[in-house]
């Protein structure tokens, strides 16, 4: 008994044993074939078929294009225009659909041969519906050091210098007690100070070190979501974020494109005097998104402006309250802004405030 057609196709099609055949009717995965010359699927497994319920969508792919959510047809048909433009060209395409009066994702792996697409997708509902609650638990967690890092080292610093104040004053006296006191004070606030600045320095770099995995995020929601935890704590300095769109795209690493954020949020925390302001913006334009931090701090002297972004370099600083800095996070923030294809500057004067601005391809996959 011959199969039937989508099943001989996919099997001329591939030039695979019957086993692949097989394997892709009893997978949780979906996988589709679509004759580019003919305009229409000539294989969907039964996975595809239950995920899309093929009896409520037509097989045409105008009727599958219905189902996608409408932020992302755009970018879809991008996406194909691109696969299709090459005669051995692959796309990973990340896109949402609407069934059912719910949204699904859908990562896609597709090929074009120049007559033939063959895509496999995977069901990434649940994953990032998970991914979606880590990051915001990751962005408590980073408001929490940073402010850790900012309302600790200000009286612990205020400590190690009553201890100066104390040591001077009594420098020479009978008071051997009193000295014993102020030196177990001085080891404890050291220990203290160091131990914060580790903890934060040393994730920041695990964060940096891992490999860069990119996905298709919506930065300005990011963005409003940081800002707002940010807002939610009292730091005195007031946080103000800007977005001319509401919706902004871009294909990030988004755990380690936070941390820049982060990191730049924490070193403007440094530098920003009680009643200051910390301002995020995101710009996008045809084929950049810009964004930018700035406050209204103490700026950067001008003689550390061509050595900031370098590893050690001597621009680095102690923070208004005490912040010890490594000089290191500097050249982390644009490595991984470069990893992304994007660029950072900044511009700064003296007790004029700083604006760091990074600027990202929409499309850098």
């Amino acid at each position: 008994m011959e199969p039937p057609i989508g099943e001989q196709h996919f099997a001329n099609t591939m030039d695979a044993p019957n086993g692949l055949l097989i394997l892709s009717e009893n997978s949780g995965h979906l996988f589709f074939i679509y004759d580019y010359t003919k305009a229409k699927f000539s294989y969907l497994n039964p996975a595809f078929k239950t995920f899309f319920g093929i009896n409520k969508v037509a097989l045409h792919p105008n009727g599958l294009l219905l189902a996608v959510h409408p932020d992302d047809k755009n970018y879809l048909l991008e996406k194909l225009a691109g696969l299709c433009a090459s005669t051995s060209a692959k796309q990973e395409i990340e896109c949402r659909f609407i069934l059912d009066q719910q949204e699904r994702s859908l990562l896609i792996n597709a090929q074009f041969n120049g007559t033939i697409i063959t895509g496999l997708a995977q069901d990434i509902t649940l994953y990032k519906e998970n991914i979606e609650i880590l990051h915001q638990h990751g962005n408590k967690k980073n408001s929490i050091l940073n402010i850790l890092a900012h309302d600790l080292a200000g009286p612990i610093g205020t400590i190690r210098n009553f201890y100066d104040l104390i040591k001077r004053e009594y420098m020479g006296s009978e008071y051997d007690t009193l000295q014993g006191h102020l030196n177990r004070i001085k080891m404890i606030s050291e220990s203290c100070t160091r131990l914060i600045r580790d903890f934060v320095n040393q994730e920041f770099l695990e964060s940096a070190g891992a490999g860069l995995l990119k996905r298709r995020v919506d930065l300005a929601e990011k963005l409003f979501e940081m800002v707002r935890e940010y807002q939610s704590m009292d730091l005195g300095v007031s946080f103000v974020s800007n977005c001319d769109h509401q919706i902004v795209f871009v294909e990030i690493d988004l755990d380690k494109f936070l941390q820049v954020i982060q990191n730049l949020i924490s070193n403007s925390l440094k530098f920003t005097p009680a009643g200051g302001t910390i301002t995020i913006n995101l710009q996008q334009q045809q084929h950049q998104v810009i964004l930018s931090v700035a406050d209204t701090g103490i700026g950067i002297p001008e003689k550390y402006h061509h050595t900031l972004f370098d590893k050690f370099t001597e621009a680095r600083r102690n923070g208004l309250h005490g912040e010890h800095s490594t000089g290191l996070g500097m050249s982390i923030i644009k490595t991984i802004v470069e990893w992304h294809g994007g660029t950072i500057s900044f511009e700064s004067k003296e007790n004029k405030g700083t604006i760091f601005n990074i600027a990202l391809p929409v499309n850098n996959s």
